[in-house]
């Protein structure tokens, strides 16, 4: 780190040392200053060019980290560097290609909370890529995955009547709906009521 070496080799040994300790938090910034440095050296290129490569950098980074969640899917310091690597992805890429790598983060979460579906880190940072997907997308894209998440948490529910967290997303969800349709009290009171009694277990 005195020396500022910033290069691809130099990403491999921290590799290296967070596959045996990913608590290891200076390791993590050290990475950080690495890709930086990847990163101001790709918009060095073309448009199209700088983008292939900051893509690249940012999906290989998540790959890493993969296993790493696997075995430690409570360590705070690889969930923190991954949303990192995704807020890049928002500030630095076009905005297809930032919502494509935001709609696999989606899609991974969803198989760690099918894995451990009380993951309450999982449920929380589930609830942050959806909202930013939201904000990346149109007015109705919005609402449409408001409405799917919330199918998304009652099919949870039903499959583990137990599950607090999903029951916590869930009721954010409700709140969430009735805004976006500008609801009455009336159709408030409904989709509460009709909450309940769609809920069969």
């Amino acid at each position: 780190m005195a020396e500022h070496e910033y290069t691809i080799e130099t990403l491999k040994k921290i590799s290296e040392l967070l596959s045996s300790n990913p608590e290891y938090y200076t390791a993590w910034n050290y990475r950080r200053q690495v890709l930086q440095y990847q990163f101001s050296q790709a918009e060095g290129s073309d448009d199209d060019a700088a983008a292939h490569s900051i893509t690249e950098l940012i999906m290989n980074d998540l790959h890493f980290l993969i296993p790493l969640l696997r075995s430690f899917p409570k360590c705070y310091w690889i969930w923190n560097y991954r949303l990192w690597l995704l807020d890049e992805a928002r500030r630095l890429l076009p905005l297809p290609e930032a919502q494509q790598i935001w709609q696999q983060e989606l899609a991974l979460v969803g198989k760690m909370l099918t894995l451990d579906s009380r993951n309450f880190h999982g449920w929380g940072y589930r609830r942050f890529v959806v909202e930013t997907l939201k904000e990346l997308g149109t007015a109705e894209e919005a609402r449409s995955m408001t409405q799917k998440e919330f199918e998304y948490a009652k099919k949870m529910i039903g499959a583990n009547l137990s599950n607090f967290s999903a029951w916590h997303y869930r009721t954010k969800l409700i709140q969430s709906l009735l805004d976006e349709q500008s609801a009455s009290d009336d159709d408030r009171r409904r989709m509460l009521d009709d909450g309940w009694s769609h809920l069969s277990y």
